[in-house]
């Protein structure tokens, strides 16, 4: 006996169709328990499958400072090196940003004698950095005795806000913000003198030198990346 032959004799048969239901119940429960399976049981690995990571990126940052005065002549260029030796900080520190404050006031004694010209300037090189940061300040020069401040950003991308990110791994992103390169090298501030005469120095004698009181500070910063469980 076929199958075809076996379904009529099902439904035809003279238990008034008791069988033909106990196969369509059969056949109602198997498909019920295929559907749980798959949108129950097998629901999570399915998640999983297309789920996508969340990582938090902490930051803790830190300043190292110190001064230096330059006493440079008129016409000269003095030059201001800084670098982690220099700083006496660790090589695997992370450097963010750079900052040179630099002063002055005219110390000549002349009466009526103007403030000098001071020009100062970071040349864009010697030190891996994100040279092409537009808030990056590279130079600056006045006559009035203003201060004067110069901005490197060292780390691409460092602003000191803790965030979220979506997608790669744990890894990936501690390879981003772990890259000791950004930081290496020198860093060269270049400061020159102008100085102005006053009124009084030909009876006083000129004045020929200018001292330059520069201030730097360097930020630092670590690190912390978690999953942030879905």
């Amino acid at each position: 006996m076929n199958e075809e032959q076996g379904i009529r004799f099902l439904i035809t048969d003279d238990d008034s169709g008791r069988s033909f239901a106990l196969l369509s119940l059969a056949l109602v429960v198997g498909l019920a328990f295929h559907a749980y399976t798959f949108n129950v049981t097998k629901a999570n690995d399915i998640a999983n499958k297309y789920a996508v990571d969340v990582y938090s990126i902490d930051f803790e940052h830190y300043d190292v400072q110190d001064s230096d005065s330059l006493l440079i002549a008129n016409g000269e260029v003095d030059v201001l090196q800084l670098s982690r030796e220099i700083m006496g900080v660790d090589e695997g520190s992370l450097m963010a940003q750079i900052t040179f404050d630099v002063s002055y006031s005219e110390s000549s004694g002349q009466i009526g004698d103007p403030c000098d010209e001071v020009h100062a300037s970071i040349a864009p090189n010697g030190m891996e950095a994100d040279w092409q940061n537009e808030n990056n300040i590279l130079s600056d020069s006045n006559d009035n005795c203003d201060p004067m401040t110069l901005v490197v950003y060292v780390y691409p991308g460092y602003v000191g806000e803790s965030s979220e990110v979506v997608g790669n791994s744990a890894k990936y992103w501690n390879d981003v913000w772990t890259n000791e390169t950004y930081g290496s090298g020198t860093i060269e501030l270049e400061i020159s003198v102008e100085t102005n005469e006053g009124p009084t120095s030909f009876a006083t004698g000129g004045d020929d030198n200018e001292e330059i009181n520069v201030q730097w500070t360097v930020s630092f910063f670590e690190v912390e990346i978690k999953s942030i469980p879905s």
